[in-house]
């Protein structure tokens, strides 16, 4: 081996290791574009006097009047039926019992979506329990439409605090509304805010507005709610307890546990979206739906100060680390400005792929770049939030449920497989790097003189094809064999072949 062809050799790692550089880089630009261009949330934390609502002449404004007349003019054909009324079919025995808790975002619209098809698969009633401060309108809205067309009839029970904002959308299109004593309900006027800066502001465009309160109309007056109180929502952020929803007429129930819930459904008659009218038969007993380990994922994330903190690491990272030239860091980075977009809106069937393509990518670099640190252990973690966080369900599927979610666990143990096989790689790097160094086993190699040196000098020899400092015992002349006897600091000590052999014999 010539000391030319290591050169070549370390030119072109070098040529390799600055393109992936600039590659990165490249794709690290796209993300903090992206994220700059977030779309707009909802959030119901954001309380606001009704004398902020701008006036309803100004145009591009919602009008109240004339929203809350096209409200009026809804007629009941679903929801809650009176004594008496004759039914179709039986809905039960038993129910389906979900818990919808923190932001309402895609992860809760997925888990409703998955326990609506299941109750119907049960032909069971479905009972979700809210307690949310709200989330985004999109979602909402999504879920709204879910339980609308719902075959089986839709519980909505505001539990322990609140259900504001979107999750007051939600209640609203349950077929049977009902809230536990001493919560409350309403805000529901959008804002707009901004996950990189944490900025809030309210929402008055017609655009916006309109499409919400057509919503509440359209999936709650149809439902027997009070029209006027599904219009101040949105207009005047008008909040009620209990006793004054019920009172208001947009709730049903008051009832102060799961179990009371229960006994209070039993028997009554729903009408659905399609026309029929259907005899809820609970006889006492639920079986909870738990989220699966994609939806717990993905609610996580989408924690808007959780969120909003990975925006802003990822971020200055990315910035940090191109400014720098650090290729970790900008794998890093991306990892978590990713993450961030993702908790913040992001769909996640499209962050799934990134992160998968992504996470193949570093781990391809890993191999071809010296040890494994930052670059690999970041792509081993993108593959994994990527495998996760992938969907098993969605329109435009021709495969069963039962054979979706058998793909899901091949995926986990793909995944699961990969992270130990990678684990037990970085549990033999780590250890060797620990281990003492490894050049004392030279001991005994023969190898070749390539400068003369004198008797304690130093100078290179070549032993197995690459070129060695070395230290002489002996006096040692260019193309003489020399021995590996042992090793001083970064010199190896070597000896004439020939005296060693007289010495052995």
């Amino acid at each position: 081996m010539s000391r030319q062809f290591l050169r070549h050799k370390t030119s072109i790692i070098s040529q390799a290791w600055q393109g992936t550089a600039l590659i990165l880089t490249v794709l690290a630009l796209a993300l903090l574009i992206l994220a700059v261009g977030l779309p707009t949330l909802a959030s119901p934390q954001v309380l606001l006097d009704s004398d902020t609502t701008t006036p309803a002449e100004e145009p591009g404004v919602a009008n109240f009047d004339r929203l809350l007349a096209e409200c009026l003019a809804y007629e009941k054909t679903a929801g809650l039926m009176p004594p008496g009324t004759p039914y179709d079919r039986v809905v039960g025995p038993g129910a389906i019992v979900i818990r919808v808790e923190g932001t309402i975002d895609n992860a809760m619209r997925d888990y409703i979506a998955e326990a609506v098809e299941y109750a119907e698969s049960k032909n069971s009633v479905l009972i979700i329990e809210l307690n949310t401060p709200g989330g985004f309108v999109d979602a909402a809205l999504e879920i709204v439409t879910t339980i609308s067309r719902a075959e089986v009839p839709v519980v909505g029970f505001v539990v322990d605090k609140w259900a504001e904002s979107a999750g007051t959308m939600i209640l609203m299109s349950t077929h049977i509304a009902a809230m536990q004593p001493g919560t409350i309900i309403g805000s529901v006027q959008p804002i707009a805010y901004d996950p990189t800066t944490g900025s809030y502001s309210p929402v008055t465009d017609s655009k916006i507005i309109n499409p919400i309160v057509k919503a509440l109309c359209e999936h709650g007056a149809t439902k027997g709610r009070n029209p006027e109180s599904l219009v101040r929502f949105v207009f005047f952020n008008d909040n009620y307890g209990a006793r004054e929803a019920l009172e208001k007429g947009v709730i049903e129930v008051i009832a102060e546990s799961r179990e009371e819930l229960l006994r209070s459904i039993d028997g009554k008659v729903v009408g659905l979206a399609s026309g029929e009218k259907v005899l809820i038969d609970v006889s006492g007993s639920y079986e909870f739906f738990e989220p699966s380990l994609r939806i717990r994922v993905l609610h996580t994330l989408s924690d808007p100060m959780l969120s909003g903190i990975l925006l802003s690491i990822g971020a200055l990272a990315l910035l940090f680390s191109i400014a720098s030239g650090n290729l970790p860091g900008i794998g890093l980075g991306g990892f978590l400005l990713l993450l961030g977009l993702l908790g913040a809106g992001f769909n996640p069937n499209t962050a799934a792929l990134l992160l998968i393509l992504g996470g193949a990518v570093l781990v391809f670099i890993e191999l071809y770049t010296p040890g494994f640190g930052l670059i690999g252990g970041t792509g081993i973690a993108m593959l994994v939030f990527g495998i996760i966080i992938m969907p098993i369900r969605g329109e435009g599927f021709a495969v069963s449920e039962e054979y979706a979610r058998s793909i899901a666990y091949a995926l986990y143990a793909m995944g699961l497989t990969m992270g130990g096989v990678t684990s037990f790689i970085v549990y033999k790097v780590v250890k060797a790097r620990k281990a003492p160094k490894a050049l004392w086993k030279l001991e005994g190699v023969v190898g070749q003189a390539i400068d003369d040196i004198p008797e304690g000098g130093t100078g290179f020899v070549l032993v197995e094809g690459e070129y060695w400092k070395a230290r002489a015992l002996t006096r040692v002349s260019k193309g003489d064999r020399v021995v590996v006897v042992g090793k001083e600091g970064p010199y190896i000590v070597v000896k004439r072949l020939e005296e060693r052999e007289e010495s052995t014999g």
